[in-house]
């Protein structure tokens, strides 16, 4: 999941003076990026919450019809010829990218029905490959991959190559997988020597375009909010046929590119995929600085022919660092700013992605105004303690939030918080410009998904046991999940696989 480096990625070898020379451009990047901030010139239309805008790329798997993992993810591309569709890390894997959109009005009912319409296409377009005919899922991880399907199954493109020798040079080691169910049964445990296991995920990820002088509380806020939108919308419980988290994508994805090998007994390095090293003090150029000072580049690529003012190798090199949510900056129209939130799943359906956007964006909104309070209230290793137990525990996870009236630390139930925070959460919608029947209709449809208990991982964790626990109930299982992803109705609505 977020693979896709922007850049070229044209050589996979790279000399000292190469990683001498991208150090002095990021660094003199960092400084130009600094005069942007304190100039103002990224806050355009800062007082106008018509001007925030809403983006969304959808990580997908492409499979035969029995469901099991089809690489010809370059032969769909080229079918399609759609500047929307890129290929990504796997051969098995392709990314969708809708196009942005205001976020004042109906932006995630328009988001539920591009993702409808874009499935439908990509399946009509799949269903006519040749000789294997493939179908197009959204789904967090595929239950019915297998050990094999990452024999050799990396996408041949010159960027990825040097992505992966990059980070097994760092690390100097193969890469650890160890994932243990919340049950206590499920486990896996094993070494992989490159990192095509980091394709077996895949995710729903939203960019929100803010002001610069808005960035510092706006990103605090989706912090904080980002564990109970992620506990909400599990739908990756399986992998290789084993039980383990509700999201097990982010402990898979951690450990699939950690590049940090057992070189240091006694200290060891931040993690490329992170969820953070603590809360923002003032601007984005915090999380910049401290991608540029804690990781060594991976892809450094110095672009001649473009000015600095670009910062070309600054983005490159954030490309390289997973923040669970992470800054990025556009030089488009004269320069912006947004947070690309890239912890959610993709799938069970459009509907389900839309409601979690909008609750995730609607409730950072309505905690901003006192967000700098509530962070003094929630130390910030405590935040990241609720991101891997939503991860972990979904719906039963009991996680820490502050209060108003707090004078300790105390945990709660993820289903609770929620519930109480959807009414909020709606009047952020609403205040942002979203229409109120917009804002009512996508909060109802958590509150319908709480009360019902079931979510994408629950969903498939169920009907994986019901359908015997095997391989064959892997593929079973996925035909009905395709069917109801099909219909575009919300998780909630969906029968049982056993009974279905």
């Amino acid at each position: 999941m977020g693979s896709t480096i922007s850049g070229s990625g044209r050589h996979s070898d790279y000399d000292d003076e190469q990683y001498v020379a991208f150090a002095h451009r990021v660094r003199t990047q960092l400084a130009l990026l600094a005069g942007k901030l304190k100039s103002g010139a990224l806050d355009q239309d800062a007082d106008n919450p018509a001007a925030l805008r809403l983006g969304a790329e959808l990580e997908l798997y492409l499979t035969d019809r029995d469901f099991r993992p089809l690489g010809e993810n370059r032969a769909l591309l080229a079918q399609l010829d759609d500047p929307h569709l890129q290929l990504e890390l796997n051969r098995f894997n392709l990314e969708y990218n809708l196009d942005p959109l205001p976020l004042a009005g109906t932006p995630f009912s328009a988001c539920a029905d591009a993702v409808n319409t874009r499935l439908t296409h990509l399946n009509d377009a799949a269903s006519r490959l040749a000789p294997v005919p493939g179908r197009v899922l959204a789904v967090g991880i595929l239950p019915t991959l297998q050990r094999t399907d990452f024999d050799d199954c990396m996408t041949d493109e010159p960027r990825y190559h040097a992505l992966a020798q990059g980070l097994r040079a760092i690390r100097g080691e193969p890469f650890q997988i160890q994932i243990e169910g919340t049950d206590g049964q499920g486990r896996v445990d094993f070494c992989s020597d490159d990192v095509s296991l980091e394709g077996a995920n895949t995710s729903w990820q939203l960019h929100l375009r803010v002001a610069a002088r808005d960035f510092a509380d706006w990103y605090n806020a989706i912090q904080l909010v980002t564990p109970l939108a992620l506990g909400m919308a599990g739908n990756s419980p399986l992998l290789f046929g084993q039980n383990l988290w509700e999201e097990t994508r982010i402990a898979l994805f951690r450990q699939s590119i950690d590049s940090r090998g057992s070189r240091h007994p006694r200290w060891r390095p931040p993690a490329r995929v992170a969820f953070g090293e603590g809360w923002l003090r003032d601007s984005a150029w915090e999380l910049f600085a401290s991608a540029v000072a804690l990781y060594p580049p991976i892809l450094p690529e110095c672009r001649t022919d473009l000015p600095d003012n670009a910062l070309h190798e600054l983005r490159l090199h954030m490309g390289t660092v997973w923040l669970w949510n992470r800054p990025v900056f556009d030089p488009a129209d004269g320069g912006h700013l947004r947070i690309e939130m890239r912890a959610l799943p993709a799938g069970p359906s459009g509907a389900d992605m839309a409601a979690t956007s909008a609750f995730l964006i609607g409730a950072a909104n309505s905690l901003r105004p006192r967000i700098r309070e509530l962070i003094t209230a929630l130390p910030f290793r405590h935040a990241e303690y609720n991101f891997v137990e939503a991860a972990r525990q979904g719906l039963d996870a009991r996680i820490i939030w502050p209060c108003r009236t707090q004078i300790e630390l105390f945990d709660r139930r993820l289903n609770d918080i929620i519930t109480e925070l959807l009414p909020a959460a709606q009047e952020g919608l609403t205040a942002l410009g979203v229409d109120a029947s917009e804002a009512r209709h996508h909060c109802d449809l958590i509150r319908a998904r709480l009360e019902s208990g079931q979510t994408g991982s629950r969903w498939l964790r169920a009907g994986f046991h019901a359908l015997g626990g095997d391989h064959q109930a892997a593929s079973m299982l996925l035909e009905r999940y395709a069917r109801h992803q099909a219909d575009g109705k919300p998780v909630h609505t969906w029968p049982r696989a056993g009974a279905s």
